[in-house]
């Protein structure tokens, strides 16, 4: 049965609660919709309208699933788009612990291989009136028939669905709308941007290094009809989907066809690969269950192809199947920060590829939206992502993402940047203000020696991670200063070769929990998880899967910028530099299963260290305090039976950390790890200190434990199917804590750049105190790092609130880590002051305070 126009357009008549039936028709189909309810679920026709009611109690204990349900034929829909819209208003619907939850518009089907998928609308709880919400998704070949649900799940509350308004619209309807959209023609001014952005985006497509040696292997392995003979097109693989490698080789090949200087035999071939490979794809609509795939990536790749080799494509209907592919790419409310950017990024490209100016100018608009400061509603949301005030950027809510979503926002954004120069689109003051601080507030400190730093990068830390990332961020850097028309100084400090070494200072990241410290020869860092920030992901793709810890207090410190290259597979998760942990065991996939744990898209974790995932981080108290050269960060801990304060300072020539009130309920024994990094030549030591690579370390208790280790990138890389073991000489160093410590402590130096000598002869930098009251330490020029954990007093020094402070002279800089203070009454030599402190997006951070 061939389906033009719109699918189902709903009115309903109800002959009982159980048995709601939906009648529909068109111009050509008539079609019944049979719905069932389950509890709390209710139909009335109310003013004109048909609606559907569910009502779940607050005063459930454990809230299920409850919706109206009905069973839809789907092979009208088979390879191709099915989109939902209907109407909906909320009253008082609670938010769900699991964001997977909540309101329910959904589709649920099975493919022939019995994979399940749920596509669905993403939408807010709480109270709202009447507003549309739509989702697509592309329906499998193999799939017949499906379940259409609308309710609530996991939450309580009322929402109504207008059944009168539910449209179901197939790849036909969708393009009749978009026809019926009258579009003027387009000026000569408009012609000539559209064909100097397309030679503009063809240009930078032409630009990488092409894979020449690659063809002839393509060419054999390609089919009759298109397909690739060693690409798995039945693999699921969520972060590493191998079907997408088809349309990665077919742009290849278009680069390539595109670049030109090849024989007429060797075009004809190419070109004939290229548009069977389109065809396949378009006949076969490949899906991935990750999202990203099919929404985003896919759409991209395919608009790239389209872009590169036009020739190839003339008005026909291998040209409309191709612009269905992207067409996937929907504006969805769910997309924040960066997927924004990159879904208008396609439909821009889409929309150039058709001449539909008035598209492109709706898409340039949103990505431009997307260069400002992150809304600061709903912070811990999954949905809140952006630029921070304090230079970060963040994406899955509050936590740091320099290396993927923000290095791809990054790159985006001066892609786009150098795209629209000259145009009506490029960047208005405004927005290069804002990218300024995302770049030098931002990028530039977390880079050193060309590499990104490992606790910026966010969950992908697999193979080669902070080089690339690396990479890619400095050529984001290149592109900015060829778009900008500010100056070009900053962007030519940050493009030296010696690009580590020309930025000094210390800078703490307040939005971030993040403090790091640069120095002409050394660079330190320090991640920290509280209730305001959330820890690193662990729990999507497979990526990063033994993880749980990594924003636990992980100090960092590098000189050459090799100390950490590719060691991550080696080290032991629940042993990282900087922490205080418990030895927790590894879960394996079995044990997974039977503790019903599942992660990101609903895979069972390969491995894993979580008893369960987190949200957010467990305590308050965690922050820093700045002069722009010295910082002093604090993080109190309380993760997985463990409890300590630890406090890090970071003078010019050391790094000091404390820590105390150390006691754990845990079964597993706990232990502070002083680093744990690639083996690089003699260690030297005597009583109390080492020495390794340039650096010294000075403390009490250390134990030393070198020796090759070997681990299996697949933990970090979730792409992987197959074992891929690495093997480092470790150089590790930690402090033993034993099995349920109580009330212990630690004090330990790091000297990056001291001789062994230095090291044996310290006398710099003086511990002033190390309780659960005071942690202080007096740096190399006179000035008191201190972290108040109570109301107290340090020599001429008082504080009425908790807090960490610089003291130098007669200045202090306070700060209170909890953000939520607005004052305090501090007193220094007998002289007392009340200070306001800074609230919203600039609580945390400092201020300077003169007596």
């Amino acid at each position: 049965m061939k389906i033009t126009g719109k699918i189902f357009q709903a009115g309903i008549s109800i002959s009982c609660l159980l048995s709601l039936v939906v009648n529909a028709e068109t111009a050509t189909n008539s079609c019944k919709l049979h719905w069932r309810a389950d509890r709390y679920c209710q139909a009335e026709h109310l003013q004109g309208k048909n609606i559907f009611t569910v009502n779940v109690p607050s005063e459930k204990t454990a809230f299920g699933q409850y919706c109206f349900r009905a069973a839809i034929d789907l092979t009208p829909f088979q390879n191709g788009e099915f989109l939902l819209r209907i109407k909906v208003r909320a009253n008082d619907v609670s938010q769900p612990a699991d964001l997977t939850k909540g309101i329910k518009i959904q589709l649920y089907y099975q493919n022939s291989r019995g994979k399940k998928f749920w596509p669905g609308a993403v939408i807010p709880a709480g109270s709202f009136e009447w507003r549309k919400f739509d989702f697509s998704t592309i329906i499998p070949r193999d799939v017949k028939k499906g379940e259409l649900r609308l309710g609530l799940e996991g939450c309580s509350g009322q929402v109504d669905f207008d059944l009168s308004s539910l449209q179901i619209l197939n790849d036909e309807a969708i393009e009749e709308e978009e026809a019926a959209i009258e579009e003027p023609v387009l000026s000569n001014v408009q012609s000539k941007e559209c064909a100097l952005l397309e030679e503009r985006i063809r240009n930078q497509l032409l630009e990488k290094k092409m894979l020449f040696r690659d063809v002839e292997r393509w060419l054999s392995l390609q089919q009759p009809d298109g397909s690739f003979q060693d690409i798995d097109y039945r693999d699921d693989n969520h972060s590493a989907w191998r079907s997408a490698e088809h349309l990665r080789r077919t742009r290849e090949l278009a680069r390539i066809l595109a670049a030109g200087d090849m024989p007429e035999h060797a075009f004809r071939r190419n070109s004939m690969a290229i548009r069977q490979a389109v065809s396949f794809w378009t006949v076969n609509r490949p899906q991935s269950g990750n999202w990203w795939f099919n929404a985003l990536m896919v759409p991209r790749t395919m608009a790239e192809i389209l872009l590169l080799t036009p020739e190839l494509f003339p008005a026909g209907i291998l040209r409309r199947d191709a612009l269905r592919v992207c067409r996937q790419t929907k504006f969805h409310p769910r997309y924040t920060g960066n997927n924004r950017v990159f879904a208008a990024e396609n439909i821009f490209l889409r929309a150039l590829l058709e001449r539909k100016y008035h598209l492109m100018t709706q898409a340039t608009n949103v990505i431009q939206e997307e260069i400002r400061f992150a809304p600061a509603m709903r912070k811990n949301d999954w949905l809140f992502g952006g630029i921070r005030t304090d230079g970060s950027y963040h994406q899955h809510g509050p936590q740091i993402q320099f290396g993927n979503y923000g290095g791809e926002f990054f790159s985006k954004i001066a892609h786009w940047a150098e795209l629209w120069r000259d145009t009506r689109w490029a960047l208005t003051p405004q927005q290069w203000r804002i990218m300024h601080t995302l770049a030098f507030d931002g990028f530039r400190w977390v880079l050193w020696q060309g590499k990104l730093d490992l606790l910026a990068c966010g969950r992908q830390l697999g193979r080669n991670a902070t080089a690339d990332k690396g990479k890619k961020i400095l050529e984001a850097f290149r592109k900015l200063r060829n778009a900008d028309p500010g100056s070009f100084t900053q962007y030519n400090d940050v493009l030296k070769p010696v690009a580590g070494n020309t930025l000094v200072g210390n800078r703490h990241f307040w939005n971030s929990d993040y403090m790091v410290h640069r120095r002409p020869e050394w660079y330190a860092a320090v991640r920290m998880n509280s209730v305001r920030v959330r820890p690193i992901e662990d729990d999507t793709n497979w990526d990063n899967a033994l993880g749980r810890y990594f924003s636990d207090g992980v100090c960092l410190v590098m000189r050459s910028g090799k100390e950490y290259d590719n060691i991550l597979p080696c080290w032991d998760w629940t042993r990282l530099p900087g922490t205080t942990l418990p030895k927790t065991p590894i879960y394996s996939a079995a044990e997974s299963r039977a503790r019903g744990l599942r992660c990101g898209g609903g895979q069972i974790p390969r491995w894993t260290l979580s008893r369960q995932w987190r949200q957010l981080g467990e305590t308050e108290f965690v922050g820093g305090v700045t002069d722009g050269v010295r910082g002093a960060a604090v993080f109190t801990m309380n993760l997985d039976g463990v409890k300590a304060k630890k406090a890090y300072f970071f003078d010019t020539d050391a790094i000091y950390q404390l820590g105390a009130d150390i006691s754990s309920t845990s079964p597993h024994e706990v232990a502070t790890t002083v680093n744990s990094c690639i083996r690089n030549g003699e260690i030297r030591q005597q009583r109390e200190w080492f020495h390794h690579d340039g650096i010294g370390y000075r403390g009490k208790g250390l134990i030393l434990s070198t020796g090759k280790r070997t681990g299996d990138w697949r933990i970090l890389e979730g792409g992987l199917s197959s074992p891929r073991m690495e093997t480092r000489d470790v150089f590790h160093l930690q402090i033993n804590h034993g099995i349920k410590p109580q009330e212990v402590s630690y004090c330990f130096a790091i000297l990056p750049g001291a001789t062994p000598e230095e090291t044996a002869n310290w006398r710099k930098g003086k511990v002033l105190s190390n309780t659960g009251a005071i942690q202080a330490i007096e740096f190399n020029d006179g000035t008191i790092g201190a972290i108040f954990h109570e109301p107290g007093k340090l020599g001429n020094f008082q504080t009425s609130a908790p807090g960490a402070f610089l003291i130098k002279g007669n200045s202090v800089i306070a700060v209170d880590p909890t953000a939520r203070l607005q004052k305090m009454n501090l007193m220094l030599d007998g002289i007392s002051k009340s200070i306001g402190l800074p609230t919203g997006e600039k609580g945390g951070t400092g201020v300077t305070v003169k007596f």
